[in-house]
């Protein structure tokens, strides 16, 4: 490390400050550039970071000054060592440096531009260079002779903007997302031209293309693109602009922004995924080659010139070098490490060779300051994370929030034991923004500045915290800091007095040693944003809030509690803007600003600055933050825009000038083992705990209190409970109320008010809710209901699924309106003057006009209210079924709807083959308006007739439902009477009308809809009197009595009362009978016989009434689903009239949207046109140039040629007066040349360059890299060593001069030779672009042509609107016109004279055809019966072969033989009833036995069942016992047990493996004692005893 060479270090130090950037760590990574093969260049701010990634080195150009460059704006680099940059100012200038000596080799200025967007170096030595507002131009520059070739507008205003130049042709890309240029840059000769290729940008309604993010050009010249999800597209020349083609596309789903380079014989592309692939051309198709995933989002991938290295930075400042070994094994190695996002440093006491730097999201890093070598790199959990070092000791308190709460960590640091921590402290619940110590590093202040609550802290040796005092302010703190004054450290806090800045002008002071309060005396000159403690004693800086001075506050504090200032010298700092801020340590005194410079002074001196430094650009933010070390060795400076750079202020010899960069290890970026913690999330702060030591302390004093009132509220609850108990045992009439027994009336009537306030409070709410919600109805029935003339209403038919809705009629409805009559009386005048119009579609008749016979037939078009009645459809068969009604006689057959089948037509209406313009589509749209309305109303008043028509239905079905269950409630009472259950279970259901037949149930709610019946207080209860009735009412109940309440004795109510049974039935038995009962009992049974005749007709009568109320119910349900479905139909037919009416006009409107769009058409190709010759005019008189400069080169040429030849043709006059020999040896010399190395870097103006060296001898100082050689070769031949002995040096330096101006020729002559290919190159790019834009305006005359063609076929082919009954449509229709361009229309009469003749052709073909299947069927018989024949004889000789193989058996033989014996049957009968009768003889023996074992086993079998009820029992009586066991034990017992024998195995199972211990330990014991017997024996070893024997 450099702490232990720091004496030698110092020794090798110059006095003087010669500052300079070690290393710096860029933020914006927008201006990135390869410089050479190896070196990777970023740009930001002042500083160009140069890495090489070859050596692992690092290098920083500084623009600081007016030599170097006024700051950086963008940067470019070049495939050789050379990078050009432009200043970050206004009108800046570009520099030409050479790498890595940093060589100002050209300085280009342009007075017209005021900042530069972008700049690219191409070959030949050119930059172009992109300028911003307010011209937006293109620069071409030649840096080698200083001179601009060209400028000319892009025309692109654009913010971000990406450009590139290739690597291969003379082409720059200029891309922006949504478009695209190429320019093309041709030297020629003197002059220089660009041609310039546009892939347009898409505006308006067309579909623009996808966002081009990235661009990038490959090895090949080729340019390619990508978009946001990262698909590759290819950009190709048409001659005149740009066309994409998709080349490669995956569906990528992911976040990140994509970006690409070229690799090798492929692209890179990063994104949107966190991966990155290489895709690789194979037979004309993209292929993914490699993928990598990388951990961190990529936000640059850049590639060198040769394509071989990539360089990949990401979001958190990883930086990986990408080379590839082969196109299959490319490798990502991790360069570096450079945090972003950085938003604090501290530099490390005591020996400051290390720096801590923490970013946004709490990740702090130690880096090396000499080396910039990464040692640290930590995860800190939590928020709002920052940190604080310790000006003496190696120490970091790291503070943020982590959970509710706010606390701080201690840890210390050193190279060995890396981070420790020491110590912690949870704080409070307030934001703690600042930590600040005190100069000798034992005390603290840790400031909650926004709620303005501090903490003093002492800090011991070994670094443990002890809370001196806690205060709260009570007001937002501006700043705050700890200083010695007099004998005491003391905490000086500026109070916030603005919400605008963070300035103060009231300190408060405090003594850090004991914790009290001190008075703060004195006058300032505030107010005041920083207060900064000084070297010396007592006194103190104080930063004025925007002001460039700073003052000098002396401060005393010897009367103890009372710190008195005074004011100093005020110092001017020497920044140019009124705001800065400092810093302050042992050695010196910073000040950094607004201004971007950061002042150096001693500590002591201040009227004097010992260095003011540039850090960062005055353009940008300021400085953030600036610190030096103890030694002032050097600053390390950090600006608002996160750039971070370390200044060396002397140099130090012993360091290289370049920084060796080593890469980082990856274990310190593991986040699971670097994470560190600043407190727990569960520890309570500072001001909780002091909340719980109180509360256990006052327990703690008032705990005897406390159980005494504990004891006496026991007493009092006993008694109470004795007092209770008593009045519970007193009889009832003595019994007191409990509510007498409550002791704590205030606590009720606490809880009564709360009780109210909620009661009030839950009103409050209901009632604003309600009010809420009713204005929120009130707006919907407002705007929604109200606006309604005839709201929309679904008509349902009865138990059906048809249905119909109506059309909702607004208020703005109505019969005229100003421009309908304005139309109205418009149209008269013009069918007024309309009669000699010409009209080829109508046949002159004699008859009435077209007018006249709407006139006549628009009433009879009507339909009235009485043939609304029938169906629609009838009424339209009526209609269109007319006896021989010619299509002349039609007046609307042209009209194209059928809106005059249903209203009248208005007179005015504009036929369609009469509109065409845009005056008549305005009056259309008003006309249709009219019709439309007419016909939605004369629907509406069809559906209301159907509304109340559904409503007498609905009506009639309650009545005949009613009757029918009056029916069935009959049946049912006659079969109870005849004694039948047979009840009849017929569910009726009654018509219901939904909710949308019923339209105004949505803003009225009925009582029987809500679900819960509304509460009635009893003070609301009405009791409603009595009804007066009539002084006497005898007559009435007498009547009412009498007549059994009905006024009617109604038959099939009498017919349901049972006889009276006569009194002998129910008192005598039947054998007791005399005459006169038994004449009672026949009349009883004639009665009852009577009574059962009676209901039985009734019953039929009921069966017939309800078989014909049913048959009515279901035809008039019918009748009326019908008219609902035929009104349906009417629906449907009026929104096709409907829908012709604007189709009609939206066919108008479409025919003159197309004569707009042919005109916008026909005026785009004359604009193309007038755009194309424009072009191409340009491009003339850019030929005519590129012409003359091409006769100019060759004229020039020609001259060098016959230089060339007049050189040597003169050779030889010169040394006339010599010997031929010696003038031939001259001559020889004189053809020698040095050998010559053509490259491509070798242009025109890089040997003109070399001629003029070859000419003078003189190098100069931008001579290329590749002339040297040939330049040294020049000066090797002119050297005296090489003359030749016969001549002289006179002679040698005459020749010697000859040959340098015949070299010199020879070397323009390349130089022009060169230039004429530029030349002729430029020519024939130009020549191409006018032959495209010639062949592109041919093609547009050709379009132009036809599109006349097509505009004047479009107004001859005039489309009209028919509207036909539907036929038979033999074509297949997809909904466009164009299905029936080719399509033919046939009357129905052609059609069925040609299925005439189809018919009696077929009648003829199907008489054909059954002759011919009859004489088919005659041969097929034929041909039957043959092959039958031949079975038959097949059949018969097998029957003759079967008979003749034919063999008697000898059972056969035996039976005939026996029966001419003359044995019968009969004797085989006699002899198989024997065999019968033995058979059944044993068969009953076998049966016997089995009957005899089956009663043993059924005796066995009852044996069983005694033994199994006898266990059954037994069973029972144990279940009993087995209950009444588990009743009585103990449940957990089983559980006890298992424990038991659980720690009993646990026990076995420790001694087995105690005793395991034992024996390996005793085998271990052994085994050492043995070592040990064998060291002792090598160390003592032990001679074996011996004699000797005589």
């Amino acid at each position: 490390m450099v702490g232990t060479s720091e004496s030698d270090g110092d020794a090798l130090q110059d006095e003087t400050y010669k500052p300079n950037v070690r290393w710096a760590i860029p933020q914006k990574l927008n201006s990135m550039t390869f410089v050479g093969r190896d070196v990777i260049a970023v740009a930001h701010d002042i500083y160009i970071i140069f890495l090489n990634l070859k050596t692992n080195t690092e290098l920083v150009y500084v623009a600081n000054e007016k030599n170097k460059g006024d700051g950086v704006d963008v940067v470019t680099g070049h495939r050789s060592h050379l990078f050009a940059f432009a200043e970050k100012t206004k009108n800046p200038r570009i520099f030409v440096v050479n790498y890595p000596v940093f060589h100002i080799l050209a300085e280009l200025k342009d007075s017209d531009v005021n900042r530069y967007k972008g700049l690219c170096m191409m070959e030949s030595d050119l930059i172009a260079a992109f300028s911003g507002f307010p011209n937006y131009l293109i620069s071409v520059w030649s840096w080698r002779t200083l001179q601009r070739l060209v400028s000319i507008p892009t025309g692109v205003v654009r913010r971000s903007q990406i450009y590139m130049a290739s690597r291969t042709h003379m082409l720059l890309c200029q891309c922006w997302g949504e478009g695209l240029t190429v320019w093309e840059v041709a030297q020629c000769y003197k002059r220089c031209l660009m041609l310039k290729r546009n892939k347009e940008e898409v505006t308006g309604w067309d579909v623009p293309d996808p966002k081009l993010v990235n661009v990038c050009w490959s090895n090949e010249g080729q340019l390619y693109a990508i978009d946001d999800e990262a698909n590759l597209y290819s950009l190709l020349s048409d001659g005149i602009g740009m066309v994409t083609n998709l080349e490669w596309s995956e569906n990528l789903k992911g976040t990140h922004k994509p970006c690409m380079c070229s690799f090798g014989n492929g692209i890179l592309i990063y994104g949107p995924d966190s991966c990155i692939r290489f895709l690789k051309k194979v037979e004309h198709k993209w292929q993914v080659a490699w993928k990598y995933i990388t951990d961190d989002e990529v936000v640059r991938l850049v590639s060198n010139s040769s394509s071989d290295v990539a360089i990949m930075w990401t979001r958190k400042g990883f930086v990986y070098k990408i080379i590839a070994e082969s196109e299959e094994k490319i490798e990502v190695k991790l360069f570096t490490f450079k945090q972003r996002n950085i938003k604090k440093i501290q530099l490390i006491a005591p020996s400051y060779t290390h720096i801590a730097t923490m970013n946004n999201v709490g990740v702090l890093c130690l880096y090396e300051v000499v080396t910039a070598k990464l040692v640290l790199v930590k995860y800190v959990k939590g928020d709002d994370i920052s940190f604080e070092t310790s000006p003496v000791d190696p120490l970091l308190i790291i503070y943020g929030e982590v959970g509710h709460n706010y606390g701080m960590a201690l840890f210390t640091y050193s190279p060995e034991e890396s981070l420790q921590n020491v110590g912690s402290m949870c704080l409070t619940h307030q934001i703690v923004s600042r930590v600040v110590f005190s100069r000798t590093g034992r005390e603290l202040v840790a400031a909650a500045m926004s709620a303005g609550h501090i903490f003093i802290l002492k800090l011991t040796e070994d670094y443990k915290l002890t809370l001196i005092r806690y205060t709260e302010l009570g007001r937002g703190l501006a700043d705050c800091y700890l200083m010695k004054v007099g004998e005491s450290i003391r905490v000086f806090s500026l109070v916030l007095f603005s919400d605008k800045y963070a300035i103060g002008e009231r300190i408060i002071c405090i003594n850090a040693v004991t914790g009290k309060d001190n008075k703060f005396a004195g006058k300032m000159a505030g107010p005041y944003a920083q207060l900064v403690p000084l070297h010396t004693r007592d006194t103190a800086l104080a930063v004025p809030h925007m002001s460039s001075q700073m003052h000098v506050l002396r401060l005393s504090g010897d009367k103890g509690i009372t710190v008195s200032v005074k004011m100093g010298p005020v110092v001017e700092t020497g920044h140019h803007l009124k705001h800065f801020q400092a810093f302050f340590n042992n050695g010196a005194l910073l000040t950094y600003g607004a201004d971007g410079t950061v002042i150096l002074r001693l500590p002591n001196v201040f009227e004097e600055f010992e260095l003011q430094l540039i850090v960062t650009h005055r353009y940008e933010s300021s400085v953030e933050q600036a610190v030096i070390d103890a030694e002032n060795r050097f600053i390390v400076s950090l600006a608002n825009n996160k750039t971070f750079a370390v200044h060396f202020l002397r140099k130090i010899k012993s360091e290289r000038r370049e920084l060796q960069h080593t890469p980082p290890d990856v274990n310190l970026f593991d986040e699971s083992t670097n994470t560190i913690t600043i407190i727990d999330k569960n520890d309570k702060n500072y001001l909780d705990l002091q909340e719980d030591k109180k509360v256990k302390e006052e327990a703690m004093d008032y705990k005897k209190q406390r159980e005494d009132v504990v004891r006496s509220l026991e007493t009092v609850q006993s008694r109470l409970v004795e007092l209770l108990e008593e009045n519970l045992a007193e009889r009832p009439l003595h019994q007191l109320s409990l509510s007498e027994f409550n002791l704590h009336l205030e606590h009720k009537k606490e809880r009564i008010k709360l009780a109210e306030k909620e009661r009030e409070q839950i009103r409050l709410v209901t009632e604003a809710r309600i009010r809420a919600q009713d204005k929120v109805t009130a707006w919907i029935k407002s705007q929604c209901w109200d606006t309604m003339l005839t709201p929309r209403v679904k008509l349902f038919a009865i138990f059906s699924h048809y249905q119909v809705e109506n059309y909702a009629v607004l208020p703005t409805q109505r019969d005229k309106w100003p421009e309908l009559q304005q139309i109205e009386a418009l149209r008269s005048i013009e069918m007024e003057c309309d009669a000699n119009l010409f009209r080829p579609w109508e046949e002159h008749t004699e008859g009435l006009s077209i007018e006249e016979n709407q006139a006549q037939m628009g009433p009879q078009s009507m339909l009235s209210v009485k043939e609304g009645r029938k169906s629609t459809e009838s009424q339209l068969i009526a209609e269109t079924v007319e006896p021989d009604e010619s299509l002349e006689g039609e007046p609307y057959v042209l009209s194209g709807s059928n809106a005059h089948r249903f209203i009248q037509i208005p007179t005015f209406m504009i036929p369609q083959t009469m509109a065409y313009s845009f005056l008549q589509m305005n009056w259309l749209q008003h006309i249709v308006k009219l019709n439309v309305q007419n016909m939605r109303l004369w629907f509406n008043k069809e559906f209301d007739e159907l509304m109340n028509q559904k409503k007498r239905e609905i009506g009639l079905v309650d009545e005949r439902n009613a009757r029918l269950r009056f029916i069935i409630d009959e049946l049912n009472k006659l079969s109870d009477l005849r004694g039948s259950f047979h009840h009849l279970t017929i569910q009726i259901r009654d018509p219901e009308w939904q909710q949308e037949e019923q339209p105004h149930r949505l803003i009225k709610v009925d009582p029987e809809e809500c679900s819960i019946e509304p509460y009635i207080s009893p003070s609301q209860v009405v009791i409603p009197p009595p009804e007066p009735r009539p002084p006497d009412d005898f007559r009435e109940r007498a009547l009412m009595y009498m007549m059994d309440g009905v006024l009617e004795k109604l038959w099939h109510e009498e017919i349901k009362k049972p006889i009276p049974m006569p009194l002998c039935m129910l008192e005598k038995e039947p054998e007791h009978f005399n005459e006169d009962d038994l004449r009672l009992v026949f009349d009883y049974e004639a009665k009852v016989k009577f009574r059962n005749e009676e209901r039985d007709k009734y019953r039929k009568m009921l069966h017939a009434e309800y078989a014909k109320l049913s048959q009515i119910l279901n035809e008039g349900i019918v009748k009326f689903n019908q008219r609902v479905k035929e009104t349906w139909l009417t629906k449907l037919r009026v929104d096709s009239v409907i829908g012709q009416e604007n189709l009609n006009l939206m066919r108008l409107r479409r025919t003159n949207l197309d004569r707009v769009e042919m005109a916008e058409k026909l005026e785009e190709m004359r604009s193309d046109i007038r755009k194309y010759e424009g072009e191409v005019e340009v491009l003339q008189r850019e030929m005519h140039l590129i012409q003359e400069q091409n006769e100019e080169c060759q004229a020039a040429y020609d001259a060098l040629t016959q230089k060339d030849k007049y050189l040597d043709r003169t050779f030889k006059n010169h040394f006339s007066d010599l010997s031929p020999i010696i003038v031939d040896q001259c001559y020889k010399f004189f053809k020698k040349r040095p050998k010559w190395h053509q490259r491509a870097t070798m242009i025109s103006v890089v040997l003109y360059d070399l001629a003029n060296a070859v000419l003078t001898g003189i190098r100069p100082p931008l001579l290329h890299a590749d002339c040297v050689e040939f330049f040294k070769g020049v000066e090797q031949l002119d050297q005296i060593s090489n003359m030749p002995p016969v001549m002289d040096e006179g002679l040698w330096a005459t020749m010697c001069k000859l040959r340098r101006t015949k070299i010199e020729n020879e070397i323009r002559m390349r130089a022009v030779a060169q230039e004429m290919s530029c030349v002729e190159a430029a020519a024939a790019a130009w020549r191409a672009a006018v032959a495209a834009r010639r062949l592109r305006l041919a093609r547009v005359a050709d379009d132009t042509a036809q599109h006349r063609l097509a505009a004047e076929l479009v107004a001859r082919n005039y489309t009209i609107q028919l509207v036909l009954p539907a036929g038979q449509v033999e074509i297949i229709t997809s909904g466009h016109i164009e299905d029936f361009e080719d399509a033919t229309l046939i009357p129905r009469d052609e059609i069925e004279k040609v299925n005439d003749v189809i018919l009696k052709v077929g009648d003829w073909k199907l008489k054909m055809m059954r002759k011919q299947i009859e004489f088919r069927k005659g041969i097929l018989s034929k041909e039957w019966e043959h092959a039958q024949m031949k079975m038959k004889l097949r059949h018969m000789e097998q029957e003759l072969q079967s008979y003749r193989r034919l063999k008697v058996p000898k059972e056969l033989q035996n039976y005939l033989k026996n029966l001419e014996l003359g044995y019968t049957d009969e004797q085989d009968y006699v002899r198989m009833e024997k065999e019968i009768e033995a058979s059944k003889t044993s068969v009953n023996k076998i049966i016997n036995e089995q009957i005899r074992k089956v009663e043993e086993i059924e005796v066995k079998i009852n044996a069983l069942d005694a033994q199994a009820q006898h266990l059954e029992k037994s069973i029972v009586s144990l279940n009993v016992k087995v209950s009444e066991k588990k009743l009585n034990e103990d449940p957990l017992e089983p559980i006890r047990i298992r424990r038991i024998f659980k720690k009993r195995l646990e026990t076995l199972v420790m001694r087995s493996k105690l005793v395991r211990e034992v024996q390996t330990n005793h085998t271990r014991i052994v085994l050492l004692q043995t070592e040990l017997e064998l060291l002792r024996l090598k160390t003592y070893p032990t001679l074996a005893s011996f004699r000797t024997i005589n």
